[in-house]
């Protein structure tokens, strides 16, 4: 039933999906630019050292006396291609500093995306509350503006706890990979996809009144939190079912339509997957709460008459 009025609401206001694509668009490009430039100057100097060193011609030289096949001339092309990589080993090692400065960017910058990206989602959540709370319609850009502060906050912590749980989904990667995939790399493909679907929905399901209860009830960043963990006991298990569910068919909706469309929808089925969990969030909360909440412009559903239906 959630998930059937996640899918009414948001296709009653169906334009939040291509305003949440604008967003991630200009957000990637802008993080991307930051990324260039501060790995450019690195990778640059890099690259120069290695081209003076002459190993693309070495793997080429290496590679045509192999295809010819005689024993002595490959073996001579192999000493010099070795030499080369020694070098290269070398130059990298030389740069290493910069090299570490680079990728400590790369991450400081990651996490940053993390957090403006959090900022958009929270404002769809609250562009999303006006139209369940009282059918009214709050522009996403204005939203953007007028929630900057709360909105940013939010993301901040839930970035910090984002990286607390990334570190645990690496360590059960790394223990996936060291065992199952090396006796049986098709057991540890699926590993990896369960691990996945799994670790979203955990995630998921462990915040989801969260940013429900700040959008709803006006609660700030702290107290929204608190008030979100204090509903696990009564929606932990459905939120975590209802998640699993929801990204196994992400999942699947997004590998489909990338491979039908050759990439080109990939993006707008992203954007839809992300607005459409935060709908399921405010819905599963509202539901949880007994609020009232309309899921079109003519129908209002009362969680209290229809306890039995969650």
């Amino acid at each position: 039933m959630s998930f059937k009025h996640s899918l009414s609401i948001l296709t009653s206001r169906f334009s939040i999906t291509y305003k949440l694509l604008a967003f991630i668009l200009i957000i990637t490009f802008l993080f991307s630019v930051l990324m260039v430039c501060a790995i450019y100057p690195t990778l640059s100097g890099l690259r120069n050292s290695v081209n003076e060193l002459g190993l693309s011609n070495a793997i080429k030289d290496y590679l045509r006396e192999a295809l010819r096949g005689e024993p002595e001339a490959q073996a001579q092309a192999y000493e010099v291609l070795s030499s080369k990589f020694d070098a290269a080993a070398d130059a990298i090692q030389k740069n290493s500093l910069q090299i570490n400065l680079s990728v400590v960017w790369l991450v400081l910058i990651y996490l940053l995306y993390v957090v403006f990206f959090s900022w958009g989602q929270y404002c769809v959540s609250d562009v999303i509350n006006h139209h369940m709370n009282s059918n009214s319609k709050f522009g996403f850009s204005s939203n953007l503006a007028v929630n900057f502060k709360k909105a940013m906050r939010y993301s901040l912590l839930y970035t910090a706890i984002t990286i607390g749980f990334m570190a645990v989904v690496a360590l059960l990667y790394w223990l996936s990979f060291v065992t199952l995939f090396k006796i049986a790399p098709i057991v540890g493909l699926g590993s990896a996809v369960v691990i996945f679907v799994v670790a979203l929905a955990l995630r998921r399901a462990l915040l989801f009144g969260w940013v429900p209860a700040m959008v709803a009830d006006g609660l700030d960043v702290v107290e929204g939190l608190k008030k979100g963990m204090s509903l696990l006991k009564q929606r932990f298990v459905y939120a975590f079912g209802l998640y699993v569910a929801y990204y196994l068919s992400w999942f699947a909706l997004v590998v489909g339509i990338t491979v039908f469309t050759l990439g080109v929808g990939t993006l707008p089925a992203v954007a839809f997957s992300l607005a459409l969990a935060q709908v399921c969030d405010l819905v599963i909360y509202y539901r949880t709460v007994g609020k009232r909440y309309y899921i079109d412009v003519l129908n209002v559903v009362d969680p209290s008459i229809k306890q039995r239906s969650l």
